[in-house]
């Protein structure tokens, strides 16, 4: 078969079922309060304007969380700032694992069973997954308290209440992890960003404004804590909302059937590409929070948030890629795979430069936003930028990965550069400090890329990245240039 260049992302089976979306379904959306969201997505997108779409829900996320958490340092102080950072960082590992790998694995498996109309199958991984990230999530919260517990004469007062508000909250953010994957399989991409980038930390910036200006409740970590849980639980409560106007009628109506051997077999290593994904991205706030300097650790975590900015747009292409490639994979296109990569790749690399250029320039008056004991992690911001950048070059290759079953090799990878990441911030950060911690960071996902590439290239024979796309432009010269 031959690439299409005008590829739809429709996943796998929603062609299938878009006419009775238009005929049964979508009007019944239209008719609820919410059908601004829900009615933003649409089967038969292509890559461009899918990525568009989910880019502007993650910019406007962005926006929210920056100032979310620009308020929240100013309030309670770059200390307090960094236990809260420290102990969310710990409760989003804790929430991933929770998942057991489900949230990603369900788009795989939810989209093949509606493509074959195996409803029965389709309903029973939903069930099992939910309820097993629940009973697993419950087991943690139970393991954490005895844990707090226990260290309780050892930990601060702050960081001990922190956690144990923390810790209450991962079972809501591990669920909402599935339902948001449920909804995105079912073709919600902005149904499935919304609650987690614009209410969670919406609710977060409001109630710590309200709490501030009312002075209502002592100015720490734990106020941040505890209205991150609030949000938590209203973020779940949304995104089931959104869930049940965008599953198919045909869903309700069976009878679950379990095949959980099938289920496992790849969700074991992509839990752990998840876990390690996010402990990468989080290893310096966690190796500073280890060695007790939670105010460095708060001073790097606003310079991660700011630099984060310059993901947003490989994100957003990654979040309409990933369906496409399973599509493809599952079709033999050999060249349209390729055509895609190098189109996510180009996207996500333009984009990315667009938002660093700013950030490079401007991260001395973006940290004084923060207040003036954040300005020393100017250099933290251009460092995770730059690396940032060279991470785009690449390309959305992890779905890549575990889109054509190659999870457990992904897991390989990552686990060994996350590990590689937490060890050398704990190995820098005596020496060289945060400034080390930051390039120990970006060097750790730049490795991840090459090693990525290299491991797409010898597997699936396909050219990721910039190189893709310059071998692409080689050949069509060579092509032009030769005598008819």
């Amino acid at each position: 078969m031959t690439g299409n260049s005008d590829l739809r992302l429709i996943g796998v089976g929603d062609s299938a079922r878009g006419e009775k979306l238009k005929g049964g379904l979508a009007p019944a959306l239209l008719a609820k309060p919410i059908k601004s969201i829900t009615a933003g997505d649409r089967p038969g997108r292509t890559l461009g304007s899918a990525s568009i779409a989910a880019l502007a829900v993650l910019a406007v996320g962005a926006g929210i969380t920056c100032m979310a958490q620009l308020v929240t340092a100013r309030i309670i102080g770059p200390d307090s700032y960094g236990i809260y950072a420290y102990v969310l960082a710990w409760v989003t590992l804790l929430g991933y694992f929770s998942t057991l790998g489900f949230h990603v694995s369900l788009l795989r498996f939810v989209s093949a069973y509606q493509a074959k109309e195996e409803w029965a199958l389709a309903r029973g991984v939903i069930r099992y997954s939910q309820c097993g990230t629940a009973v697993t999530a419950v087991i943690i919260v139970l393991i954490g308290i005895c844990g707090i517990v226990a260290l309780h004469g050892s930990l601060r007062p702050e960081l001990t209440l922190s956690f144990l508000l923390g810790i209450a909250a991962v079972p809501f953010l591990a669920l909402q992890l599935i339902n948001a994957a449920l909804v995105r399989a079912f073709g919600g991409i902005i149904a499935a960003l919304a609650p987690e980038r614009v209410v969670r930390d919406g609710l977060l910036l409001a109630i710590v404004a309200a709490v501030f200006w009312g002075n209502l409740y002592r100015l720490d970590a734990t106020l941040a804590m505890g209205a991150m849980l609030l949000s938590s639980i209203l973020m779940l409560g949304l995104v089931r909302i959104f869930l049940r106007r965008l599953r198919p009628p045909a869903l309700d109506r069976a009878k679950p059937t379990y095949t959980a051997k099938d289920w496992w077999l790849p969700t074991l290593p992509l839990s752990l590409m998840m876990i390690a994904d996010n402990l990468m991205s989080r290893s310096a706030v966690i190796a500073l929070g280890l060695v007790g300097n939670t105010r460095d650790a708060g001073i790097f975590a606003a310079a991660f948030s700011i630099a984060t900015v310059t993901a947003l747009p490989r994100m957003a292409v990654a979040t309409a890629f990933a369906p496409s490639v399973s599509a493809l994979f599952a079709l033999g296109d050999q060249a349209g795979l390729q055509s895609l990569s190098v189109k996510a790749t180009w996207l996500s690399l333009l984009g990315t430069a667009c938002t660093a250029i700013p950030l490079l320039l401007l991260a001395e008056p973006l940290l004084a936003w923060f207040g003036r004991d954040f300005m020393t992690g100017a250099p933290i911001v251009r460092i995770l930028v730059l690396g940032q950048v060279l991470a785009a070059a690449y390309g959305p290759q992890q779905h890549l990965i575990t889109m054509t079953g190659h999870e457990r090799a992904g897991a390989v990878i990552v686990a060994l550069c996350a590990g590689l990441s937490l060890a050398g911030c704990l190995l820098t950060i005596d020496s060289f400090g945060i400034k080390g911690a930051a390039l120990v960071t970006a060097l750790a996902l730049v490795g991840w890329n090459i090693a990525m590439s290299i491991f797409i290239h010898k597997a699936l024979h396909l050219v990721p990245g910039l190189v893709g796309s310059f071998k692409a432009m080689s050949r069509r010269s060579c092509a032009a240039d030769r005598p008819i």
